[in-house]
């Protein structure tokens, strides 16, 4: 739940995924022969957005089944619903994550400039949340930190409320892919 690596990969695809098929279509021009069709211009962005929500879904669904594993092979004894609480977060921080990186590519023409746009907004509020906890004279800038809303230690600790994590994360998402959907429907493609 915590690993680099997982994080990282979570993190990519959400990133990658909407810059690529987009951005990416718009630069070379797929969407021309798409849109010659009866097709609704909404379609695209929500087909992007649900490939997202499913890839996520089956993700965060191995991360739990991998927890049952090893909670019934090696005996780890661990509360479960706990673990389907950080997952559920998870689920919704990244689906969050992902809807922004959708608004960013509706707004470009070249899929490299909306990937590099989303990874300088993700790496902007990683160092933005980084600073906040090293110094001790912004620590009142915590709750302002968009990864605050996922820390999954903390969730399975109890520590932080799941509810708030989701509801911020499903606002984020709202909005951002309210924007995708009004902007790639105004765009010229």
């Amino acid at each position: 739940y915590i690993h680099p690596i997982i994080i990282v990969s979570l993190a990519f695809m959400q990133i990658s995924i909407p810059a690529r098929y987009v951005s990416g279509e718009i630069e070379l021009r797929t969407f021309d022969v798409l849109l010659t069709k009866p097709v609704k211009r909404y379609i695209i962005p929500l087909s992007i957005f649900t490939f997202l929500v499913i890839a996520l879904g089956l993700q965060f669904t191995a991360m739990i089944l991998g927890t049952l594993a090893g909670d019934f092979y090696f005996d780890l004894q661990v509360n479960i619903a706990d673990y389907i609480k950080a997952a559920v977060v998870g689920f919704v921080f990244f689906l969050s994550m992902g809807s922004a990186a959708i608004a960013i590519s509706t707004f470009q023409l070249e899929k490299g400039k909306a990937l590099s746009k989303a990874i300088g907004l993700v790496v902007f509020l990683y160092f933005f949340d980084t600073i906040i906890k090293l110094s001790n004279s912004l620590e009142y800038l915590t709750s302002y930190s968009y990864f605050q809303l996922y820390q999954p230690g903390k969730l399975v600790l109890n520590q932080v409320d799941a509810k708030n994590c989701i509801l911020i994360s499903l606002m984020i998402t709202i909005v951002f892919f309210s924007v995708a959907v009004l902007q790639f429907n105004k765009r010229d493609l």
